[in-house]
């Protein structure tokens, strides 16, 4: 939770802002989003911080392959009208690498890479997760309108998927040399 906001979700303290206190000294920003990343690491996975470009008639964030994220962006899509209460992913890749990007709304993200397990909310456009291969997923919690962005490492192909969370950890075990 964002220990600027109280539990309603209106900013802390004793009156609302004005929209002027709302805006920070650099046009195209409000004040609420120079926020701190979130928390940025948690089962392999690391938030990455994504270039911002303001400007008064709406901001631009962008992308690149081998330079924001650690692989070549071979494919794109996107999740929207999920029904409350759905949940999505459930699965690992056995080579494929993302960016997830909450490009309208939020949700969060649950990442479990065998042996520790960690919750990202995802909020603000300008901030993705990085989700190594090997790494289980679910996504949830999905806000009314809310868009999710993912940039892969691959292609798709049904081969690279476990969906099966005990085949997942066989394979993890093996990939870091535990026997079971």
């Amino acid at each position: 939770m964002n220990p600027h906001l109280s539990p309603q979700g209106s900013p802390a303290g004793p009156s609302s802002p004005t929209s002027d206190d709302r805006r920070s000294a650099q046009p195209g920003r409000r004040v609420t989003d120079w926020n701190p990343p979130p928390e940025g690491n948690g089962a392999g996975c690391r938030i990455v911080d994504l270039p911002r470009v303001t400007d008064p008639r709406g901001n631009l964030t962008f992308i690149e392959g081998n330079e924001h994220v650690p692989f070549d962006i071979q494919r794109v899509y996107y999740l929207y009208d999920v029904p409350g209460g759905e949940s999505r992913g459930g699965h690992a890749h056995r080579g494929l690498e993302q960016l997830i990007v909450a490009a309208a709304g939020s949700f969060d993200v649950i990442v479990d890479d065998g042996s520790e397990v960690a919750r990202f909310h995802l909020n603000r456009s300008y901030y993705g997760l990085y989700v190594p291969r090997l790494t289980w997923r679910e996504l949830g919690n999905f806000s009314t309108g809310s868009v999710c962005l993912v940039l892969a490492s691959q292609k798709y192909g049904e081969d690279d998927y476990f969906r099966d969370y005990d085949e997942f950890i066989v394979a993890r075990n093996v990939a870091q040399g535990v026997t079971p």
